[in-house]
């Protein structure tokens, strides 16, 4: 019988963590859509791209901070499929903006608010199936969730973009979304539900010392986590000097990016003499020093030396947005956790939208875009010191 259950207990593990996967396609098909959009359509201009991502990501951090909160009181599953369902709906509207700002802005909003449903109800989730002391792994291998998926969605719609136009990048994401959301409504699994806390009580234990911390540090990790996802895309796109039928050029570069992450998440979480709180230090470091060398290469150079920063990147996203909510289990504010950290990363998330456009056009170039990023690196760095090292335990 306890081979039976931990059966199904993998099998439902491998169901949450495909369904945040394919979440990815409707989260980072607009960075593979960009450039055909301003290609195709001559009155955007980056500040309308900039903008519009920002409209998606604002909703994302309020979603986050909402869905956190309610979803702690309903069935996860269920959750994370209307969220994939919603999503789907928007991005089939979304192939028939026909590049007019307003639609764009509006309907990209829509998208992260329904989109900020998927991750803090998968935590939990993951955290309701798990025996304790397989927690932490599971959490890791499913904060890899998103790297995989997040290459794949980029691969498979800069190929569809290349191949068809914008409009697919849109459609393709709606397919995948509709067809997993139904998929995981009929396969979710009966679960016991806990007793509630009370709103108040929810809060509190949710605003504790490393949790808000934690919201700091990703909120600045988050502008170079995004800023690399949104804006790299468009920067390979136009210093190569392609044209929207070779987006799958661009596709086949950037689909690297977080499979590097892969290997940097496992790397981090490998067992060794370092803890995971200087392990996270001594990333962020290597991150920053890629970023500063990054606008001085070119060719195969520059390729190899984002994929080192890619490397560095995702080891500490991963232990903020999932090692440190799971931590919170015996509190039973998982989901509350985590949306609140998230919510606190995708405030980043949206300043770096408007912040990316600036610097290019009062710079006159990418390269203050990569010195920035390698400040911000940095700083998260010594936040991450602060919080993680000198909190003391019984703060957890």
């Amino acid at each position: 019988m306890e081979i039976i259950k931990q059966f199904k207990n993998n099998l439902t593990f491998w169901n949450i963590w495909s369904s945040y996967a394919i979440y990815y396609f409707g989260k980072v098909n607009l960075s593979i859509v960009i450039p055909a959009l301003l290609i195709t359509y001559k009155n955007l201009s980056l500040y309308n791209v900039g903008l519009i991502s920002s409209g998606f990501f604002f909703a994302y951090a309020i979603g986050q901070f909402l869905h956190g909160q309610i979803s702690e009181r309903f069935n996860p599953f269920v959750y994370i499929s209307l969220g994939l369902i919603s999503s789907a709906i928007i991005n089939l509207l979304l192939g028939f903006t026909a590049g007019f700002f307003w639609l764009l802005f509006v309907l990209e909003t829509f998208d992260g608010f329904f989109q900020s449903m998927g991750w803090s109800s998968c935590v939990r989730a993951n955290s309701l199936i798990q025996r304790p002391e397989n927690l932490e792994q599971s959490s890791v291998i499913l904060g890899i969730s998103y790297q995989v998926g997040n290459s794949v969605a980029w691969l498979v719609s800069a190929f569809a973009v290349g191949a068809w136009g914008w409009r697919a990048g849109f459609f393709v994401a709606a397919a995948m979304l509709f067809i997993r959301g139904i998929t995981l409504l009929l396969t979710k699994p009966e679960l016991k539900m806990e007793s509630r806390l009370e709103p108040k009580e929810q809060i509190k234990r949710t605003l504790s010392k490393p949790i808000v911390l934690s919201g700091l540090s990703l909120c600045l990790l988050n502008m170079v986590r995004f800023g690399v996802i949104t804006w790299i895309p468009l920067y390979l796109f136009t210093s190569s000097n392609l044209a929207v039928e070779q987006m799958g050029n661009v596709g086949l570069k950037v689909c690297l990016i977080p499979i590097l992450g892969v290997i940097g998440t496992l790397f981090f979480y490998k067992d060794g003499k370092l803890d995971r709180d200087v392990k996270a230090i001594i990333f962020l470091v290597g991150l920053a020093i890629s970023f500063v060398i990054f606008p001085f290469v070119s060719g195969l150079l520059s390729l190899l030396v984002l994929l080192i920063g890619s490397f560095f990147l995702y080891g500490p996203h991963v232990f903020l947005v999932t090692t440190m909510p799971s931590r919170m289990v015996g509190k039973k504010v998982v989901a509350a956790s985590t949306g609140f950290i998230d919510g606190m990363g995708y405030i980043g998330t949206v300043l770096i939208g408007i912040i990316v456009p600036f610097l290019i056009t009062t710079f006159n170039g990418w390269t203050s875009v990569f010195i920035f990023w390698a400040i911000l690196a940095i700083i998260v760095a010594i936040s991450i010191f602060f919080t993680h090292l000198k909190l003391p335990e019984q703060d957890f």
